[in-house]
Formats: structure tokens, sequence, C-alpha cells
């Protein structure tokens, strides 16, 4: 949960603009792919270094360097593409909040996050994407199906994504992250639909443990999306370059994510509902429980006074010999005992 700050303390006494890993271990070998394509063409390409990265001017650009855990890998691209240093830093540092910068030479910078779920637990990786012109760069950390769609897209020629310029490309990488945080959200959703069903056929220690589990999930899925929504307003301002036709999708995109993110606030609040409601049910036991008790412990009151009255060690109690004293002390406790139940029953306290 707070992993984050773990992986800052590795940038501790750096200097801002320092390109210093921070973020989960990977032993795999980077990769960068890159695509460059227009409606009549498009071209694939693997290369080894950032020198090799070759793009064509009359094309839409589309890099992706899977693996940021080499730093050098990172700055050789940044140095290539001209990506200022703050960017690059934070790229390199994997527990950065999502946010957007727009650059004063008309190149944006995007940290998003890519939320999956894994063993009913939340498993989020950072996805940074730049772009300008006809140039778009993601960067993630590591090897996922996450753009499997956009790039079947890009070589299938189908759809508008070949024939739109590269805000269209960035707006299609941001859906594709959003229709991730929805699948999220549906499998918590799912999972506490089911666990709702078995609570209410008992409860638990284990069961009450799996809801806070659930609970502390959708928190952490809720907490990721709020600041999204400060990048998708910044991006639907006017003054970014987000072309006339890209608009209405970028607006639907907006749409999907503040869906998402009510269903999480609301997963959230129906799971804190449930919660409150079953230790209101072992509220209620209890005091039924205590209630019993009460009522057994009264109706032995008078009876305990009547055979500590005749348990006393005087020598002259004349009840004492009488012959069928006995008998009369059960029956007239018998009599207290029985009445003071139906008493109770009636007023409903059984």
């Amino acid at each position: 949960m707070f992993d984050f700050l773990k992986w800052n303390s590795v940038k501790l006494d750096a200097a801002p603009g320092t390109l210093v890993y921070a973020g989960e271990k990977r032993d795999f070998t980077p990769s960068v792919t890159t695509y460059s394509y227009r409606s009549d063409k498009v071209t694939e390409e693997c290369v080894l270094s950032a020198d090799g990265i070759v793009f064509e001017p009359d094309c839409i650009n589309f890099l992706i360097a899977t693996g940021i855990h080499q730093p050098d890998m990172v700055k050789g691209i940044g140095a290539k593409l001209s990506i200022p240093p703050l960017f690059l830093e934070d790229v390199l540092n994997t527990g950065q909040r999502p946010h957007f910068v727009w650059a004063d030479d008309d190149t944006g910078f995007i940290v998003m996050k890519h939320m999956m779920v894994a063993d009913g637990l939340l498993k989020s990786e950072q996805v940074s994407l730049f772009w300008r012109d006809n140039l778009v760069v993601a960067f993630l950390e590591r090897e996922s199906d996450l753009l499997d769609g956009i790039l079947a897209r890009i070589h299938k020629g189908k759809g508008r994504i070949r024939n739109s310029d590269s805000s269209y490309l960035m707006v299609a990488i941001l859906d594709a992250l959003v229709d991730q945080h929805m699948l999220a959200l549906a499998r918590f959703g799912e999972a506490a639909q089911a666990l709702e069903g078995r609570l209410s056929s008992g409860i638990s220690d284990d069961m009450l443990g799996e809801l806070y589990e659930l609970k502390r999930e959708t928190i952490l899925l809720r907490n990721t999306l709020v600041p999204i929504r400060e990048i998708f307003k910044s991006l639907l301002r006017d003054d970014t370059e987000i072309s006339e036709q890209v608009h209405p999708f970028l607006v639907d995109v907006v749409g999907h994510h503040e869906q998402t993110l009510e269903g999480a606030t609301a997963l959230h609040d129906i799971l804190k509902s449930m919660i409150d409601y079953q230790i209101s049910l072992i509220g209620i036991r209890t005091n039924k429980v205590m209630q019993l008790l009460t009522v057994i412990a009264t109706i032995f009151i008078p009876l305990t006074f009547i055979v500590g009255v005749y348990g006393m060690n005087f020598k002259y109690m004349p009840e004492l010999e009488w012959y069928y004293g006995y008998y009369i002390v059960m029956a007239v406790m018998g009599v207290v005992g029985v009445g003071m139940f139906f008493y109770f029953y009636r007023k409903k306290m059984l």
C-alpha cells in the first residue's frame, strides 16, 4: 500500500532530475519496439538500443519501451527523442501519483496506472506516456497485453487509428487503461456479491477478514482513480493539443472513467455498510444472549430468596416442623418461577 515510500527512499539526497530507478526489482532485458504508420502502410521494428531508433517524418510514430529498470536505456531514449529529464525521472519512479504535465513546447506527459486483479488483490503498474506532434512514447514496467488491441488495429488498418493524428493514439491508450480499471472494479463487484451471499447464511471470522480485505483493495482502487480525474480535466481544456476530431472520443473516455470512479466509491460505501451491518448483527445476537441470561437470573432471584430464608439455622422456625412444608415451599417456588417465565414471555423478553 505504501511501497512508494520505500521506493522513494532510493532517491534520498538525489538532485531533481537524477535518473534513478525506484520500483520493483525486474530480471528481464528491456525491449524497445517502434511503429510507424499512416493510412496506407505500417512498419514495425525492434531495436537493441536508443541509437537504432529511426522514425519516418510523414507517419505517426509509436515507441513502446518495455522495462524501465535499466536507467541507461531510459536515458538513451530521452536523449534521442529530446524528452525533458524531469519527465524521465517520473518514468523511473514507479511510485508516482497519476498526473499530467503540458510543457511549453507542445509536449505532453502523462503518468497513469495499469490496474489488474490477481488472487483477489489489486496490482498496479505505472504507464508513462509522452507525446508531441506525430510521436507517442509509452514506457511500461513489464510486458503485458495492455496495448495488444491497439497494435492489432494498427496492423489491420481497422477503425480510425490509421487515419488519425497522434492525439487519437494517446486517447486510445488512455481508453485501454480505463477499460482495465473498469475490469478491476467488475472483479471486486463480483467478489462483493458472492461474499454477500455467503454472509446471508452465517458469519465467521474468515468472512469478516475477506470483507475487510475487499474493502481495503477497493479503497486502493478508488484512491488511484481520483487523481486521474484531474488528468482528464486538464486534457479537456482548450489549450491542449487534442484535435477537434479526437475531442469527442476523449469525452467518451472521460465518461467511462467517471463511471468507474463512481462505481468504486459506491462499492466502497456498500462494503462499509456490509461491515457495519455484520457488526450490528453480532451486537444484536450478543444482546439477545445477555437478555436471556438476565431473564433467567431474574427468575432465580425470588427462588434464591425463598431458599435462603429456609436455609437459616434458627431453631424456632414454625414452618420447619410442618409435615408438608417441603412440598409447599417447592410448589410456591414452582408457581413463582412459572409465573415470572410467562410474564417475561408475554413482554416478549424471551
